[in-house]
């Protein structure tokens, strides 16, 4: 078990309620109080004696003489009332048997305001708990990045520890420390006498989530409270006709002054625009650089902030000059061609009046508007109001009048859709496979389906979107945004390539690639083997920021990864935590506890509670 060793300080963590001690002397003066009776003569005293003791008893001061209840009573009460107020010691360590650490690897401990880096500290730490260990007491210890990882088995073997914990290394990630909890708690269910202890500056939020559990829970706060931090929080491209528009967010997480720093615009590493801007105390800023023409490469945006945070100093953009994508229109839809036309999707449109005719596989996308294909084209589809069976799906019925009672705002395709006012007069009712998912639905039927069959996008739209009768939807709001997202997103793998956020896959179809193996070139120089399936491409390890590059026969891609995460990038240290819905305040990296002692003062105040009981009916003067 690990020593625990209390300092001389004691408090309280609710000083208000000590004014109730103002009840002792209450109770004292019930004591003194004096019975008035009245005086009556009587032949003898024998059967009053015990009345005369009484008197005696209620004179004023004499209940306070040869009375063994009220020192227990006033105990008890004192007892009470310090117990409310929340009596602590402050001491070290911990007196558990079975210790769980969990280990914040998140991009904000790559904060250098403490010695090093706050992971270097946080592993210091853990380390002289190590030393403090003795025999019979274990610790398991688990690495919190954007996934939990127990590095280290249930163990008292100190040099199995020491290996573990001095093997690790921060991520760019976010921290997702509510898992790590939830993993800890869950091995604390088969440890007796367990305890979770976090290292962590608890930058994931974690001070605005409640952690509800039996499992005694410490976290050891590291950082400063005063940190110096500048980051970019946001990147973005849009190619105009003759030039592009770089955006870029900056936000100032200083406290305390405001921060002037210059933004530099690279491409390929040369530099081709500069500005310098001033930013608040914690607010934002966006800078614009307007009218830059450059080529496919890399774009990089920096600042030269001198900051305890380097990760988000920098942001990569890998750029592609959209290519022009080929549509078919099967069909005759002028609402529909408008609204392919006005988005910011550069694409060329050929029409069709049937469906009749092969269909090239060079197009980029088919629609087909009131109609169904023969035979499945071998490329991205999109399906509006189908006169029968689909090529994947059987018709079942038509449902009238339905009504939108939900859509997923979090997809992709639905981004800023608002389909409240959505109006129709009836929808197709289809047996889809399971590769097929429902993205706004109705009382009856879903309105709207997309999946994914052999790498192409599958759209169903099963009702005429042309607005007459009863039907609107051309004529809202979401439709022109509805088209932009759908052409967006099915063409973004060719305009805009893979530039994800740290934590977030890259997915990119190869399609004329087939199945081969391919080898990913990480940022720190690392190799991981990969492979391209059926055309897709789909890598999770994007841990670090930077620039990926993906090698294979035909293929060399690169990628951008960036942090660009507002919560990891400001990297003030939490305060308090809520665990089991009681605010409890964190410690600092000396690892200190406070040992609350409530449930000692209320047990003895039981106790002298029952021998107060037992001198009441026992009669007992001292």
């Amino acid at each position: 078990m690990m020593r625990l060793v209390y300092h001389s300080f004691m408090g309280f963590l609710d000083h208000n309620l000590l004014y109730l001690l103002f009840l002792i002397p209450l109770l004292i003066f019930l004591y003194i109080l004096r019975l008035r009776r009245k005086i009556q003569v009587v032949s003898s005293n024998i059967l009053w004696e015990q009345s005369i003791e009484d008197i005696k008893a209620n004179t004023l001061f004499q209940r306070l003489r040869k009375n063994l209840l009220l020192p227990l009573q006033v105990l008890i009460l004192t007892l009470i009332v310090l117990a409310l107020a929340r009596p602590f010691i402050t001491g070290s360590i911990s007196t558990a048997r079975n210790i769980i650490v969990i280990v914040d690897a998140s991009a904000s401990m790559k904060a250098t305001d403490v010695k090093e880096s706050r992971f270097d500290s946080a592993k210091s730490s853990v380390i002289k708990m190590i030393d403090s260990i003795s025999k019979g007491a274990k610790m398991t210890i688990i690495r919190s990045g954007n996934k939990p990882t127990i590095v280290s088995e249930s163990t008292s073997d100190r040099s199995i520890l020491k290996d573990s914990i001095s093997r690790q290394k921060p991520s760019d990630t976010p921290s997702n420390l509510v898992s790590a909890l939830k993993l800890a708690e869950s091995l604390a269910k088969d440890m007796p006498k367990s305890e979770i202890i976090i290292f962590s500056d608890g930058t994931d939020n974690l001070q605005n989530q409640s952690i509800n559990t039996d499992v005694p829970i410490r976290f050891v706060k590291i950082g400063k409270e005063d940190v110096n931090n500048v980051g970019i929080i946001d990147l973005d491209i849009v190619e105009e006709q003759s030039a592009n528009v770089v955006f870029a967010g900056i936000r100032n997480f200083n406290r305390s002054k405001k921060q002037s720093v210059t933004v530099e615009l690279y491409h390929n590493k040369n530099l081709i625009d500069a500005q310098k801007i001033s930013i608040p105390i914690n607010e934002r800023r966006f800078v614009v650089f307007d009218k830059v023409k450059f080529n496919d490469g890399i774009i990089e945006v920096s600042i030269d902030a001198k900051d305890d945070l380097s990760i988000d100093n920098k942001a990569y953009y890998v750029f592609h000059k959209p290519e022009q994508s080929k549509i078919l229109l099967v069909g005759d839809n002028v609402f529909l061609e408008k609204a392919i036309e006005t988005s910011l999707t550069k694409a060329k449109i050929d029409k069709r009046d049937s469906e009749k005719g092969i269909i090239k596989d060079n197009y980029d996308l088919v629609i087909f508007d009131g109609f169904v294909s023969e035979i499945e084209p071998k490329t991205n589809a999109i399906y509006l109001n189908p006169n029968g069976d689909l090529p994947f799906a059987k018709f079942i019925s038509i449902k009238k009048n339905p009504s939108v009672i939900n859509w997923n705002k979090s997809h992709p395709l639905m981004r800023f859709v608002d389909l409240s006012e959505l109006k129709l007069d009836y929808v197709k009712e289809f047996n889809m496979p399971v590769w097929m998912k429902p993205l706004a639905e109705s009382e009856t039927c879903p309105l709207i389906w997309y999946g994914k069959n052999k790498g192409n996008g599958i759209l169903v739209l099963p009702f005429d979107i042309k607005p007459t009768g009863n039907r609107n939807f051309a004529l809202t709001s979401a439709f022109p945004i509805f088209i932009s997202n759908v052409l967006d997103f099915m063409f973004g793998m060719k305009t805009r390539r893979a530039n994800v956020k740290t934590d977030e896959p890259i997915h990119v179809d190869f399609n004329e690639k087939g199945d081969q193996a391919l080898t990913v070139k990480k940022p720190d120089g690392d190799e991981v083997k990969s492979r391209l399936q059926d055309g897709i491409f789909t890598f999770a390890e994007t841990d670090i920021a930077g620039i990926y590059q993906v090698i294979g026969k035909g293929i060399d891609e690169k990628f951008s990864v960036n942090l660009l995460n507002e919560a990891e990038s400001d990297i003030k240290p939490i305060d308090k935590i809520t665990i089991s819905g009681q605010e409890e305040q964190v410690t600092d990296s000396s690892w200190t506890i406070n040992r609350e002692l409530w449930s000692i003062f209320i047990l003895i105040a039981v106790i002298l509670l029952a021998f107060e009981w037992w001198v009441y009916h026992r009669r007992v003067l001292v």
